[in-house]
C-alpha cells in the first residue's frame, strides 16, 4: 500500500456571468486507517504509521488511536490530555505566525526559525514517557510573547473586547497582529454560513450514532448534513466572538479570533486541561475517541474482533471542513469572481481560516485563460 499526502480540490464554476459556483472536496482515502486494519491489538505498526506519516497534529491522532484501542480493549483510557494541548498550542502558533500569513502572502517574521525550534522541541518531549512541561512552558512562553502578544502574557489584554482587540492588531507589534490588520483591512465581511458547527460537547455515544447512518470517513456528513469543526466550536459564546459578530457578520475574522482565543485559553489551562479527550467503548468490540485539536474535532473509531483490529474509521477536520456542501464551500461560493488572480487572493483568506495546512488546487471553468495551481 502506498501512502500520498493528501489535498484539497477546489472546483470553481464561473460559465454563468455573475454566478460563481463551487465544489470542495479532500483526496484523502483512508490508507492509514487501512493500513492498521488487520493488525493484532498489541502492533506497534500503527504507532509507528501515525507518527511518521501524519504531519499535522500527531500526539492528536496518537492519542486518538491509543484511546479508542484501551477504551475497547483494557477500559483504562491513558492520560494523554497535555500532550493534546501542547501540540495544540504549538500549531496554533505556527498558524498565527507562519502558515496563516504565508497562504495570504505576507512577509515572514524575521526570527521565524524560532518556529521550528519549537516544533522540533515539542517533537522531542513528547517522543519521552514523561514530557517535560516544565520545560515545555519555558519554551513556549516567549514564543507567544514574541509572535502574539507582544508584550508579557499576563498583560495581553486583546480579547477582553472588540476595541481592546482593534488596537492590538493596529499598534502591528507582531506577525500575528499584523494579520489580523491585514484581514480587517482586506477582506470583506462575508456573514456566518448557515451550515451548523459541529458541537465540541457531543459525547461518545451520541457521536457513535452516526456512524449507525453510515458516516463516511471521506465525506462526513451528520444525518446527512455537513458540519464545520474549528476552534471556534470550542469558543461560540465567547464575548469578543459575540462583539465581532455583530459588528461585522463576518465569519472568516470570526473563524481567526477564535483560533487566538483558543491558544491563550490553553495556555492559561494548560495543566489541567477540560474536555480535550472522551473515550469509550459505546457498544461490544468497539471503542472510539473524540478528541480535540487545532483544527477542530478529530474522530477515532476502531473494531475489535478477538485480538484483532478488524476496522480503524479516523475522520479528521479536513474531510468536515471541505466536504460536498461544507462551510468552505458556502464562503468561496459568495466570493464574486472578477478574475483568477483576485478570487485566489480572496480564497486565500477563506482556506487558511479553515484549514492553511493542507495543500489545495484551485481548478476554474469557465474563466478566460483557465488554468489550475497548486498551494502548500
Amino acid at each position: 500500500m502506498s501512502f500520498t499526502e493528501g489535498s484539497v480540490i477546489i472546483d470553481v464554476d464561473v460559465t454563468t456571468p455573475g454566478v460563481t459556483r463551487v465544489r470542495t472536496r479532500s483526496t484523502r482515502a483512508g490508507e492509514i486507517a487501512r493500513a492498521m486494519t488487520g493488525q493484532r491489538v498489541d502492533s506497534k505498526l500503527p504507532l509507528t504509521l501515525i507518527s511518521s506519516l501524519y504531519a499535522l497534529c500527531p500526539q492528536a491522532h496518537l492519542a486518538a488511536y491509543q484511546s479508542a484501542l484501551a477504551a475497547v480493549t483494557t477500559g483504562i483510557i491513558p492520560d494523554l490530555e497535555r500532550r493534546i494541548v501542547y501540540e495544540m498550542m504549538g500549531e496554533h502558533l505556527r498558524f498565527l505566525a507562519f502558515d496563516a500569513p504565508n497562504v495570504v502572502g505576507m512577509k515572514s517574521d524575521g526570527e521565524v526559525k524560532k518556529l521550528g525550534a519549537l516544533r522540533a522541541l515539542l517533537t522531542r518531549a513528547f517522543s519521552a514517557t514523561s514530557p517535560d512541561f516544565d520545560m515545555l512552558d519555558a519554551a513556549i512562553e516567549p514564543v507567544i510573547e514574541h509572535f502574539v502578544t507582544g508584550c508579557p502574557i499576563e498583560k495581553f489584554h486583546a480579547l477582553n473586547s472588540l476595541p481592546d482587540f482593534e488596537a492590538w492588531m493596529m499598534r502591528g507589534g507582531t506577525v500575528a497582529a499584523r494579520l489580523y490588520a491585514q484581514l480587517w483591512e482586506n477582506v470583506p465581511c462575508r456573514a456566518q454560513t448557515a451550515v451548523p458547527v459541529l458541537d465540541a460537547s457531543l459525547g461518545v455515544r451520541e457521536v457513535n450514532a452516526w456512524f449507525a447512518d453510515g458516516l463516511s470517513p471521506n465525506a462526513p456528513t451528520v444525518h446527512g448534513e455537513p458540519r464545520q469543526t474549528s476552534a471556534l466550536a470550542r469558543h461560540a459564546g465567547h464575548p469578543l466572538l459575540a462583539e465581532i459578530g455583530e459588528q461585522y457578520s463576518c465569519g472568516v475574522r470570526t473563524q481567526f479570533a477564535a483560533r487566538l482565543i483558543d491558544l491563550m485559553q490553553y495556555w492559561l489551562e494548560r495543566r489541567l486541561p477540560r474536555g480535550v479527550l472522551l473515550a469509550d467503548s459505546p457498544e461490544e468490540g468497539c471503542g472510539l475517541a473524540v478528541v480535540q485539536c487545532a483544527r477542530g474535532t478529530l474522530i477515532t473509531r476502531i473494531n475489535v474482533a478477538g485480538e484483532i483490529i478488524s476496522r480503524v474509521q479516523i475522520i479528521a477536520p479536513t474531510e468536515w471542513n471541505f466536504t460536498q456542501g461544507s462551510a468552505a464551500q458556502a464562503v468561496l461560493e459568495s466570493i464574486d469572481f472578477q478574475s483568477e488572480a483576485q478570487y485566489r487572493a480572496d480564497a486565500a483568506w477563506v482556506i487558511a481560516a479553515v484549514d492553511p495546512c493542507v495543500p489545495y488546487q484551485i481548478r476554474f471553468v469557465g474563466a478566460p485563460q483557465s488554468s489550475g495551481e497548486r498551494h502548500a
